[in-house]
């Protein structure tokens, strides 16, 4: 990554301990997906799919005192990070960043993800964080929405 996650950020960064913490990130997947995906539609960022969907993953959390500020969910197998979400009160103080670094030295492996690619402030997060575009056959598409997404990968 190019730039540090913020040192003045008091931040604690570990994995959820059970499943209130699971329903608390859960919301925080719902306001802040809903906040910065435009293009999808009203309804499209639902609790019940986040709990779902992360059944098979570890959901790490960024707190600020008791209070959820960031979430990632990592697919451990492969190392891809399914969701990375900030909550849109906490965006630009680092905890992006702070999530990333914990997990690129918690795995020690390449990190890889899948953006949608209208998500301009997203894509340009990754690229100045050290992300590069892959450009296998594999790695990039379109959803069942006709939305595009390419695959992001941080060695």
């Amino acid at each position: 990554m190019s730039r540090p996650a913020c040192k003045t950020l008091n931040l604690t960064i570990r994995r959820a301990a059970n499943p209130s913490e699971i329903s608390d990130a859960a919301q925080l997947y719902v306001r802040s997906g809903s906040a910065a995906f435009a293009w999808r539609p009203k309804g499209y960022f639902r609790a019940e799919d986040f709990v779902r969907f992360v059944a098979d993953e570890e959901v790490w959390l960024a707190l600020m005192g008791e209070a959820i500020v960031g979430i990632l969910s990592l697919f451990r197998t492969e190392n891809f990070i399914h969701c990375l979400y900030v909550d849109p009160d906490a965006q630009r103080l680092g905890v992006g960043r702070a999530l990333v670094a914990h997990l690129r030295k918690e795995t020690g492996r390449p990190l890889t993800l899948k953006l949608d690619t209208p998500n301009k402030a997203a894509i340009a997060f990754y690229k100045a964080t050290g992300w590069t575009l892959m450009t296998g056959p594999d790695d990039y598409g379109v959803d069942e929405l006709a939305v595009s997404w390419e695959r992001y990968r941080l060695a």
